[in-house]
């Protein structure tokens, strides 16, 4: 009992301060993050912040992985209501919107550290992963899709690159809102980008 309580502990004390990291890291960026200023933020010593990590890499390694996890459970939660095309899109571009609007020194922290990942194997292996994972959840969702007759997918090879078709308009468009916020309440600029994911998926099942 008394060991499952000092588990129990040591893993709040751990999401404490992974949860300082990343407010850090999102207010700071990588290269102007330190180790004392997460410290304080998490108000604890720096000696057992060290104790539960190796170095800075490590941390934010970490702390990227916890913050993945909640975002991913929460994008695709959204869009899995979908019941037409219509809706399935419309879906993915209020996550979207969502994002920029709710977490946008997130999202262009995420930017910061797949760029931190070329110098950092260990950082590029967590946004591999986190990719992979997104790629397998998104692909799930469109056979789920497929299989009530949302979309047509004639083969099953066809939906990663579908995955991944969506995953650069979202990351392409994400750039640009982060850089023009103002545009993501610019009505007529997302009709072409609805009309353009709706082709995409009635395209899908057609015949080459």
């Amino acid at each position: 009992m008394r060991a499952r309580k000092q588990r129990q502990q040591s893993e709040e004390k751990i999401n404490n301060i992974l949860e300082a990291t990343l407010l850090v890291l999102s207010k700071n960026g990588y290269a102007n993050t330190t180790i004392n200023e997460v410290a304080d933020a998490a108000g604890i010593a720096r000696g057992l912040l060290h104790y539960y990590f190796k170095d800075k890499e490590d941390l934010v390694a970490k702390a990227l992985t916890f913050g993945f996890g909640p975002m991913w459970d929460s994008s695709v939660g959204s869009i899995t209501t979908a019941r037409s095309p219509e809706q399935l899109v419309d879906n993915m571009i209020a996550v979207l919107k969502k994002n920029v609007r709710e977490n946008p020194d997130f999202s262009a922290l995420l930017f910061e550290m797949w760029v931190s990942g070329r110098r950092s194997a260990k950082i590029r292996k967590v946004f591999s992963d986190g990719l992979n994972e997104a790629i397998d959840r998104l692909k799930k969702l469109l056979q789920l899709a497929s299989s009530v007759g949302l979309i047509k997918v004639n083969d099953s090879r066809e939906f990663e690159g579908l995955v991944r078709l969506l995953l650069a308009l979202y990351h392409g468009l994400a750039i640009q809102l982060l850089t023009n916020p103002e545009k993501v309440d610019d009505k007529k600029m997302w009709v072409p980008i609805r009309r353009t994911l709706l082709a995409a998926f009635e395209s899908v099942g057609a015949s080459e």
